[in-house]
């Protein structure tokens, strides 16, 4: 009974801190818009750097890494302080895996902002930090590949995504534990099927680094 009250108190806590959407708040904040009426409409970092730039960037980063971290260390916390002698390492995981899960569905499915949230990468990340730091690491060096070689950060966001349980899988995680870190995967992975289409039928958007001026050719002193 002990045990199913953590797991639901850590689930709800994720949940609530995964709702907490950083790009929401800071295109509000210092824009006087929502995010989600620009460019592809996601609540999410690609999204806002298209719109805004690198203004206000960091603290989109800082609220969504923070909620993933956060998570993560309190769904470990509240399952180890209930695990029976000899389980405590698999109780924390479990637990962490659990509030990966409840925090990107908040991200995604965001109960403050009408249920329409991010694509959940960047929460996603933050939290397996946690969970396992070598798979995060792996995570982001295959999608800083697939991003420099190709400019889709979708592309990239999926293939380092699906890296996760497998990393895990090779660094002795129970079965239960990747189940768990599957499930997170396929949301993520289903919130991305929109890019997947485009980026088979070839019409995704790469992303771009330079700053545009475009605005400024019909200026007389451009």
């Amino acid at each position: 009974m002990l045990i199913t009250l953590m797991l639901l108190l850590a689930a709800a806590a994720s949940y609530l801190l995964g709702s907490v959407n950083g790009s929401i708040i800071i295109s509000r904040f210092l824009f006087g818009q929502d995010v989600r009426r620009r460019g592809s409409g996601n609540a999410g970092l690609t999204n806002f750097y298209r719109s805004y730039g690198v203004t206000g960037l960091a603290g989109v980063v800082a609220i969504d890494v923070l909620k993933g971290l956060a998570s993560a260390f309190l769904g470990g916390v509240l399952l180890n302080a209930v695990a029976p002698a000899g389980f405590e390492e698999e109780f924390t995981a479990t637990g962490r895996l659990v509030a990966t899960f409840c925090v990107i569905l908040g991200h995604v499915f965001p109960i403050f902002y009408g249920f329409r949230g991010g694509k959940g990468i960047l929460t996603g990340v933050s939290c397996v930090f946690v969970i396992d730091p070598p798979a995060a690491f792996i995570a982001l060096f295959i999608f800083a590949v697939a991003v420099a070689a190709t400019r889709y950060v979708s592309l990239g966001s999926v293939l380092s995504t699906i890296s996760v349980p497998i990393t895990l899988l090779a660094n002795g995680f129970s079965g239960r534990c990747l189940i768990l870190a599957c499930v997170s995967v396929a949301l993520i992975v289903i919130k991305h099927s929109g890019n997947i289409s485009r980026l088979i039928h070839h019409k995704e958007s790469r992303i771009s680094f330079r700053k545009d001026l475009s605005h400024k050719l019909d200026k007389d002193t451009f």
